[in-house]
Order: C-alpha cells, then structure tokens, then sequence
C-alpha cells in the first residue's frame, strides 16, 4: 500500500481535529479526482492536507515559500509530494507542471485548489490542459486576480467574499493584533497599550484589528479610502485621520487594505522609531523593494529590519509580509468552517461540468455546512 493510499484509508484519523471537515467528507464524497494544493504550510494546515488526501489523492503539494515551515512541509513530504519554490513568482508555474503531469492526458480530472492568485496569469494554459476541471480559491487577493482576468477560460470557485469565510475575519484580527502585541514586547520592549497604532483599511479584518488592538489598550486611528467605512470607525469609537497625518501620528502602522497602503514617498512622513506591520497576504501593503532602496539597512535580524532614512529609524517586520504568519496565522475552531467550505466547492468542479468564470458555493450548502459547524462547536449543545 502506499503512501497515498493509506492517507486515504485512515482519513477520519486525519480529521480529527476537524469535525465538520470529516462529516462534509463522509456526507458528500467525491468522484475520482486528483488535487494540486497550493497552500500556505504553516503547521496548522498539516491536518487539512492530510485530511483533503484523505478523501481525493493530492498531485502535490505546492508551498508557497514565504510561508513555509520546514517542520510542517517535512511533516506532509512523508506522505505527499511537497514542492516549495525558490520564489513566489514560480508558484504557479509548479501548479502548472504538477496538474498537467497529473492529467495523463485527460484521463484523470485535476482541481487546483489555491490560496493567492497565484495560477491566475496561467488559467489560459490551465484550460488547455486536458483534464483540468477548475480552481478554487481562497483569498481576497487571489479573487481579485480573477476578477482581473475576466473572461476566464475556466470555472475557479472562490470562497473569498462567502458569509462563511467572512466569520475568519475575527480570528484573523486577532491574530494579527496578538503578533503586533507580541512583537512590541519582545523585539523592542515597548506596550501596544502605550502606542499610537494606525490602521490602513478598515474592512473586515482591519475592523477585527483595530478592535483587538484597542482591546489590548492600543490608541488607535483609522484611515481607509472609502467614507462609509470610515464612518463606521467613528461609529466604533477609533480616531479617523486622513491618510498622510495617520502616517504622521502613528507609532506602529498596520496594514490591512488588501491594497499598497505605504509607498517609498511616504518615507518622508513616518516618525523615528514608527514600526511597519502588515496584515496582507504576499508583500503587498508596503513597497518593500522601493523602502528598502530608499534607506539604510542598519541591522536586520530574524524578523525585524532597522532601516534609517533622513536621520531617523524606521522598522519593517517580516519584510513586509504578513506578521500573523509568524505565530501560526490563524488558529481556532473557525478552520474548520473555511477548510470544509473549500472542499465542498472542490467536489462541486469535480462532480459536474461547470461553465467559465466565477462561481460560488450554493447557499443551501452554505446553511447546511454552517448547521453542521454549530453543531459540532456552539457552546451548550445547540440542536437545531
């Protein structure tokens, strides 16, 4: 037996942690199939790979390299193909390679099931390939290169702007305000409740943010390009501030607009000792190569950079990417909520022939994995 197949005949084992994950399994199974995963292999998604290999054989796992941790990827290379490119830029490019290999020449059916955006330049290839059912995806930034892509050639399935997915907005607020608070502590021994934090986009996870920021004694201000938003912030109790005096008045920026929300030209703005903390997938909320040619490197050290620039100093963490992905990105019962959602539009794109562009999972289905999810986790022993 291999590998592979005994992940498939212990699949409960795998699930364990994920009680929704293995009931959606069991009630809603799936056509032979092959999976490409790209995924962020911190070591919370261990658990769901193996549990995903569980139900459908996985082509390989591709890790996106920013994010991967050896324990983790070592964890999963026993049992799996594990891929961690040299950058991200060939992320897509190993999708590619890995579910064209795994197509035998459109005899077996192959869904990549991403996180990032990351096949999006490629879907054109993609729907050449024989075999190739379609993609699922995960993120905001991913929908977003999609969207840009219309028309698409393939139908991609995105849980990006689900109800479901939304309820992670919370956790993800959390984490990244937990490693905002984490770092100050130990990296430079200073109290988010003495700090002046601005927050760059106040969407979902920048409304979970700065609310756990000010819940951890942060004074915090706002700034975020659309005015309902903003005034949902007064509503909230944070300080609006137009963009250019937050960036003035803040000791610790966070960015969280899914969007660039600091550029090389907003060097000039940034006060000495102001720490530059993303919450955004990728690089994208800070001009990283454009600070970095703009300023002194000082000292660089595990996950903080000292960069001096006009006579002050001015720290980045994680180089830009996201500081939650430094202690396990999200944790918490709501993975198993988004982990279920993704299979169940996995098995859609694989059960039946589905027409281009975007799609989202049916909302009867949504109800019921939420009913499912309640049941397993809802305190007092909720019953419908």
């Amino acid at each position: 037996m291999s590998s592979q197949e005994a992940l498939m005949t212990d699949a409960g084992a795998h699930t364990a942690g994920y009680p929704t994950l293995a009931e959606m399994i069991a009630a809603h199974s799936v056509p032979p199939a092959r999976i490409v995963l790209v995924a962020h292999v911190l070591d919370t998604a261990v658990p769901f790979v193996r549990a995903l290999a569980g139900a459908m054989p996985v082509a390989a796992v591709i890790a996106v390299p920013y994010s991967a941790r050896a324990d983790a990827c070592a964890q999963l290379a026993e049992d799996l193909t594990v891929c961690v490119p040299a950058g991200t830029a060939e992320v897509g490019t190993q999708a590619l390679r890995y579910a064209a290999a795994a197509t035998r020449g459109g005899a077996e059916r192959v869904v990549i099931v991403e996180v990032g955006g990351y096949c999006a330049h490629l879907v054109d290839r993609l729907a050449d390939t024989p075999g190739v059912r379609g993609i699922v995806e995960d993120t905001k930034q991913g929908h977003w290169r999609y969207e840009q892509r219309q028309p698409l050639l393939l139908p991609v399935f995105t849980i990006a702007d689900s109800p479901l997915k939304a309820l992670e907005n919370s956790q993800v607020g959390r984490s990244i305000a937990y490693s905002v608070d984490h770092l100050l502590r130990t990296r430079f021994f200073r109290l988010v409740s003495e700090a002046r934090v601005g927050v760059l986009g106040y969407g979902g996870v920048g409304t979970a943010t700065a609310r756990y920021l000010r819940d951890h004694g942060a004074r915090v201000g706002v700034y975020d390009a659309d005015q309902i938003r903003m005034s949902q912030a007064v509503i909230d109790g944070h300080e609006p501030f137009a963009r250019a005096e937050l960036l003035r008045w803040a000791d610790v920026i966070v960015g969280v607009s899914g969007h660039r929300s600091v550029t090389a030209d907003d060097l000039d703005l940034l006060r000495d000792g102001a720490v530059l903390a993303s919450g955004s997938s990728k690089q994208v909320e800070f001009d990283v190569p454009g600070i970095r040619r703009r300023t002194e490197l000082k000292r660089e050290r595990d996950e903080v950079a000292e960069l001096g620039v006009a006579g002050r100093t001015i720290f980045l963490l994680n180089d830009g990417r996201p500081v939650n992905f430094l202690h396990q990105s999200i944790l918490g019962n709501v993975l198993d909520l988004v982990y279920s959602e993704l299979y169940l539009c996995t098995r859609e794109l694989v059960r039946r022939p589905c027409p281009p562009g975007l799609h989202r999972l049916d909302p009867g289905l949504q109800q019921d994995l939420a009913r499912r999810w309640i049941h397993h986790h809802g305190r007092g022993g909720w019953r419908e």
